[in-house]
């Protein structure tokens, strides 16, 4: 029996896409194992962590999350988190930044998307599964009804109060919560600057792998430019205001390296739009759409830009 390169070859392809395709569609429920077994969470006597429900207009119940430390004042300057798509509020990404937050005297309101996290019901499609479009025009509109949630809740400062956004959640504090005069201070963290190029880019148009999980994952998916319409509507590039000053409102985050949000084709177009100065930005060389190795220095600038 004679020995095929070819075979070889394609046999370590194979396997490689597997491998991928296995970490693309497990990431989300190998994440929610861990979160339920709070192996990333951060332990101290001096963290209170409380669970509440957050009940949207059209009567879905969202798991929502409370974060206070022993210093933070009966009347206390406040913090709204959004995670990032497909993820939850008490990820690997995000924990340390909440439980980091409220150490420092803060009030930190989260809570999981819809079909997201524990907001997510046994059985319920993923928000992946939302695959018309819709669910990007709901989870926008929810963010309303979360600031609505933070601003009546007692305990905080309602002249201090912040929204701070990762991923698709950095997208939406410069959507839906851009113009709010409640909100004194947004941060966006490698937040999108067109929600149609991430997903042209990343998936419809992008490596072979990620077109294939973009199928199978949207697989109800039929209209794809009605899809991408949807999301450009919902974009900072469409709400961004020409003649506003953000300079002392918004703050963004961003990685050069980073895979998934560009650099160039979002980070600097915001920045742009927005003129917005150096010093309300944060620019790391390495460490991707996750800031690998960059979260201290990144929650430090947080911290700072909070005050």
């Amino acid at each position: 029996m004679s020995f095929s390169w070819l075979q070889f070859g394609g046999g370590i392809i194979s396997g490689i896409i597997l491998e991928k395709l296995q970490k693309y569609l497990f990431r989300g429920a190998r994440l929610r194992n861990l979160e339920k077994k709070r192996k990333h969470w951060i332990f101290s006597p001096q963290i209170s962590r409380k669970n509440e429900i957050i009940t949207m207009p059209d009567g879905k119940k969202l798991q929502a999350y409370i974060y206070s430390s022993d210093i933070t004042p009966e009347i206390s300057p406040s913090v709204l988190f959004l995670h990032g798509f497909g993820g939850f509020a008490q990820d690997f990404n995000f924990e340390n930044i909440l439980s980091s937050i409220c150490l420092a005297g803060y009030r930190v309101f989260a809570y999981d998307f819809r079909a997201s996290g524990n907001s997510r019901k046994k059985g319920e499609p993923s928000i992946f599964g939302s695959s018309d479009g819709d669910f990007i025009q709901l989870i926008f509109k929810d963010v309303i009804t979360a600031i609505n949630w933070m601003y009546h809740h007692e305990g905080i400062d309602k002249e201090n109060l912040s929204v701070i956004g990762g991923s698709l959640g950095g997208g939406m504090v410069l959507s839906s919560v851009l113009h709010d005069e409640r909100i004194k201070k947004i941060i966006g963290i490698c937040a999108p600057y067109d929600f149609s190029d991430v997903f042209r880019d990343g998936f419809i148009e992008g490596p072979y792998i990620n077109r294939l999980y973009f199928k199978i994952l949207f697989k109800k998916l039929t209209d794809i430019d009605d899809f991408l319409l949807k999301v450009h509507d919902v974009s900072p590039i469409v709400k961004i205001k020409k003649n506003f000053n953000y300079e002392n409102r918004v703050f963004l985050a961003h990685s050069k390296n980073d895979e998934v949000i560009s650099y160039e084709k979002h980070f600097l177009k915001n920045v742009e739009k927005m003129k917005i100065p150096p010093k309300n930005t944060l620019i790391f060389e390495r460490g991707g759409h996750e800031f690998t190795g960059n979260t201290a220095p990144l929650i430090a600038r947080i911290l700072y830009w909070l005050r």
